[in-house]
């Protein structure tokens, strides 16, 4: 059986800027809480693509992996994820990969970059990791996603969540302010979420760049947004 590569570098650096297994495990119950009702495609794998599976989340135990075939609600499958990175393979593709160890180490090798592509979104652009910190108050990146369909061909996504800087004062009031009020008020906090979707690294750049947030509609925060709005 072909074993996965394993991305014991990327784990490491992972674990040591992230925050612990059970808030991560707490974040995506509040972002998805019917996470179980959402039906992949993993059943349609062979016996052998699925012990490929099982090795590959083993071996790679920080990363989500989620087997998405065309009618499958691939956002929901995302969003219930409680990993900073997550890779979606369709199942034809996993089923090549369980078969072809030299294309399944190409693959794998693509899917180390997340991290440090991950990094230099947020180097470049000034935003924040989204996972690690207990106190988002700017742009953050939630999620980078990595998505294989039945040709190998990549897309990526990046979820991104933004405060506006009125709604980054009122917090920080109601947060001095401590008064009892405060349960009401932060019910009305508001945020900007936006995914961006991109064929290669290069193309995300740029989207990313020509980005105008002015142009996004706000929306009611809520507890599975990566903003700190539990006062």
């Amino acid at each position: 059986m072909i074993r996965a590569a394993n991305l014991t570098q990327v784990t490491d650096y992972y674990k040591s800027n992230t925050v612990s297994k059970q808030n991560n495990t707490e974040k995506a119950k509040d972002v998805q809480p019917n996470a179980q009702k959402i039906k992949s495609s993993e059943d349609k794998l062979s016996s052998k693509a699925q012990k490929y599976l099982e090795t590959l989340r083993k071996d790679n135990a920080d990363f989500d992996f989620i087997i998405a075939d065309k009618g499958d609600d691939f956002r929901g499958l995302v969003d219930q994820s409680d990993k900073e990175f997550t890779v979606v393979f369709s199942s034809a593709e996993l089923e090549r990969m369980a078969s072809d160890e030299k294309y399944a180490r190409e693959k794998l090798s693509t899917v180390k970059t997340a991290v440090e592509m991950s990094d230099k979104i947020n180097e470049q652009f000034g935003f924040e990791r989204a996972w690690g910190t207990t106190d988002n108050s700017g742009t953050v990146l939630n999620k980078l996603t990595m998505s294989f369909d039945d040709d190998g061909k990549m897309t990526l996504f990046a979820d991104l969540e933004k405060i506006t800087e009125k709604q980054k004062e009122r917090l920080e009031e109601l947060k001095e302010k401590r008064a009892e009020e405060k349960n009401q008020e932060k019910k009305d906090v508001t945020v900007k979420r936006t995914t961006i979707q991109a064929n290669s690294k290069e193309e995300l750049l740029e989207k990313i760049s020509e980005l105008d947030w002015s142009k996004i509609i706000e929306e009611k925060a809520t507890q599975g947004m990566k903003f700190d709005i539990t006062i």
